[in-house]
């Protein structure tokens, strides 16, 4: 198993790579715009320590990250975030992700998160799969939300009562 722990500044090149991937080549975000190592070291000083970001290292290597983000800047959500995992294409399959969420789901009571949520695109059923293994209910599909290479998509929405 890898080693999980806090992303640091250094680890934003890395998170960059890892990301862009997605950008690229999947609809696991509908960012349409590589990402920047100085916009994702940025992106890591905004997280702070109420909303963490972790890596999964191997071999000395980043090779996923997973956060905990704001869901909404009112005050009345903040006991709710919102969760992403993204595993470099290479190593897929193998619980990294898994792995990142849990360490996740595990922090959040000690930020006084009690609702996590996750936006996974409907085809992505691998994705869907593991957040219902981690206990995330379907509670809707938001309809062509999103539109990526060329097809309209659909977003589920689930939950996690932690």
């Amino acid at each position: 198993m890898p080693q999980i722990r806090l992303a640091t500044t250094e680890d934003a090149e890395a998170i960059a790579r890892i990301y862009n991937q997605a950008v690229l080549r999947s609809t696991a975000t509908f960012d349409e715009e590589p990402k920047t190592t100085e916009d994702r070291r940025e992106w890591l000083a905004h997280h702070g320590a109420n909303r963490p970001v972790l890596v999964a290292v191997e071999d000395g290597v980043v090779v996923g990250w997973g956060s905990l983000s704001d869901y909404s800047d009112r005050r009345a959500y903040a006991g709710t975030a919102e969760i992403s995992t993204y595993i470099d294409e290479q190593c897929v399959g193998r619980g990294l992700g898994s792995a990142l969420s849990t360490a996740l789901i595990r922090l959040a009571p000690s930020l006084d998160i009690h609702v996590i949520l996750s936006r996974i695109c409907t085809e992505n059923s691998a994705s869907l799969a593991m957040a219902a293994r981690l206990g995330f209910n379907e509670v809707g599909v938001m309809h062509r939300v999103g539109y990526k290479f060329d097809r309209w998509l659909d977003v589920a929405l689930l939950e996690l009562q932690v």
